[in-house]
């Protein structure tokens, strides 16, 4: 009886070691991991009206749905990093001021380009926003605006990946937070040869969706911006 007790009480001294050292194990392991912190803010700001036949064209609203917003590690055409997957709704506010319209955590680095597409809503997505689905299709931009004291909704089906690249590398610590902001110009979208397009001329639609999706004309810049003045560092 006395030899059962002994062994009994030496496995419960070994059972009560092994829990010690996988508790003591587990708690050096959690304190060495360094939570991930926001290290990079994603704004947006607009330019105003750049025609000189201002108030033919007035813009109240714009509404962009994008998705897989990634950084390009400098020097390689094919590294990149996840920043946002999306989809989300970028409201851009018209008064020009920078906005912060996401945050995120990337790993510590030099970036090159920014990559996202400007995306139409799949069959399959629930829209973020009402305004990018109705009877007629789905949508991946929605501009409010007067043309000639005349009331527009435009509306584009088209999607488009864009790649911008950054005037002065962006370089991202994890000590301190860096932002990038988005310029977007979208009286651009309804400019042809210098003057205004009616956005509600179907005739007008293919020349701005290809503003919109192209690029054309520069309509989305990118840039380091630490200190949100709307302005490249």
């Amino acid at each position: 009886m006395k030899k059962l007790k002994s062994k009994i009480k030496l496995q419960l001294m070994f059972l009560t070691a092994v829990f010690f050292i996988i508790f003591i194990a587990n708690g050096c392991k959690d304190s060495s991991i360094m939570p991930q912190i926001d290290n990079l803010d994603f704004s947006a700001v607009s330019s105003p009206d750049s025609v000189g036949d201002v108030g033919i064209l007035a813009i109240q609203s714009v509404k962009i749905l994008i998705k897989d917003i990634k950084l390009n590690v400098s020097s390689s055409s094919q590294d990149t990093v996840n920043f946002k997957v999306g989809p989300y709704v970028l409201y851009l506010d018209l008064s020009t001021n920078v906005n912060v319209i996401s945050v995120g955590f990337v790993p510590a680095g030099t970036y090159d380009k920014v990559r996202f597409m400007v995306h139409k809503l799949d069959d399959n997505e629930t829209a973020p926003d009402p305004d990018f689905v109705d009877a007629n299709g789905r949508y991946s931009v929605v501009v409010r605006g007067r043309y000639a004291g005349v009331d527009f909704i435009y509306k584009s089906n088209k999607s488009a990946h864009q790649k911008l690249s950054f005037p002065n590398a962006l370089h991202v610590s994890l000590s301190e937070k860096s932002n990038i902001t988005l310029l977007v110009k979208p009286y651009i979208w309804f400019i042809s040869g210098g003057i205004y397009l009616n956005p509600s001329d179907p005739n007008s639609r293919n020349i701005i969706d290809n503003n919109i999706k192209d690029n054309i004309n520069n309509n989305f810049k990118i840039f380091v911006d630490n200190d949100r003045n709307g302005v490249p560092d």
